[in-house]
């Protein structure tokens, strides 16, 4: 067991305990990935209701967004949110399965303000749509640019580059 992290005093593992525990019913497969991240999976319809409990939980809330992740796993994708909790001085790292029919999620930018630009970005290059974004636009293509270029089945035509 790793000492004790961050002002709640608390280990990685109990970190992890307590996760489980306070989360039993949304949080699966928690586990540590030492030596201060605790990795685990959430259902895409609990995930909003989820980001708002983590974000305020007593003494170890996961207060900061510092990244969200678009994954392409050819039968589905996947977002991976990495959180942060000051108290703990330790990372969060939620996966969401997301179906490839209906590549859509919940926005958790009004819970994290940082996700805004991540999830515009999954949407521009994966094709992930965020619900109840509130700019769910392009941020690094252009606006007429045709496709989502990470996508593994992407294929890139002269038709996708309407200016070239």
């Amino acid at each position: 067991m790793l000492p004790a992290i961050g002002s709640a005093g608390l280990s990685i593992d109990e970190v992890a305990e307590r996760l489980a525990a306070d989360f039993a019913d949304d949080l699966v497969d928690v586990r540590v990935q030492e030596p201060d991240t605790v990795v685990c999976q959430v259902d895409r319809g609990r995930l909003h209701d989820v980001a708002v409990r983590l974000r305020g939980l007593d003494g170890l809330g996961y207060e900061s967004c510092n990244f969200v992740a678009a994954v392409d796993h050819v039968s589905r994708f996947e977002t991976v949110y990495h959180l942060y909790s000051f108290a703990s001085n330790t990372y969060l790292e939620l996966h969401v399965e997301v179906p490839r029919a209906k590549p859509a999620v919940p926005t958790v930018c009004d819970v994290w303000p940082a996700a805004d630009w991540h999830e515009r970005e999954a949407w521009d290059m994966m094709g992930i749509r965020f619900e109840g974004h509130p700019d769910l636009r392009r941020i690094l293509l252009k606006d007429d640019w045709v496709g989502h270029p990470l996508r593994k089945d992407y294929v890139d035509l002269v038709e996708n580059h309407p200016h070239v």
